[in-house]
């Protein structure tokens, strides 16, 4: 396995050491979501390779898309992550979706191409902050619609409208 591949694999694994720290009920709650937004950014991938905007090089996973790792590594932890921390609080959620999103965008993929591991071709940064961005916000609105159907709000009683 040559080096290129071994940064893959770390950065694939490295994420699932924090698992254990989420808790159980984090990872019942946002897995689902999680792994929903992890499909999106999947078919983002394929297309993403169509139109040229982006190429991880090495691939990991024969027959399988090359961003596979980067999904099923941070993304999927992160996304638990970040709804633990955030969810709920939407102005903190897009704070730090930001924050990540850029990180990625101006910083992480920049080591990545020196590192000859990804490179983003015909998408510009900010195009792909914005292309995150509006993932994030098709994450917090699916994990609403979960809640919605796991939780369904009960009518308050005039009492607690007055209150409240």
């Amino acid at each position: 396995m040559d080096s290129k591949k071994k940064y893959l694999l770390v950065i694939m694994l490295l994420p699932w050491l924090t698992v254990p720290f989420l808790g159980k009920k984090a990872i019942k709650r946002f897995s689902i979501t999680s792994l929903f937004i992890g499909l999106v950014v999947g078919a983002q991938s394929v297309y993403a390779h169509k139109k040229g905007w982006w190429r991880v090089y090495p691939q990991l996973f024969p027959n399988m898309i090359s961003e596979l790792p980067f999904i099923i590594g941070p993304f999927y932890v992160g996304a638990i992550w970040i709804l633990k921390f955030t969810y709920g609080k939407f102005l903190r959620y897009t704070l730090l979706n930001l924050g990540v999103d850029t990180f990625h965008i101006y910083i992480f993929a920049v080591w990545l191409r020196r590192m000859g591991i990804a490179s983003l071709i015909r998408l510009k940064n900010y195009q792909g902050l914005l292309l995150f961005s509006v993932n994030a916000f098709i994450m917090y609105g699916f994990q609403r619609l979960i809640d919605k159907k796991v939780n369904p709000e009960k009518p308050k009683s005039l009492i607690k409208r007055i209150l409240s």
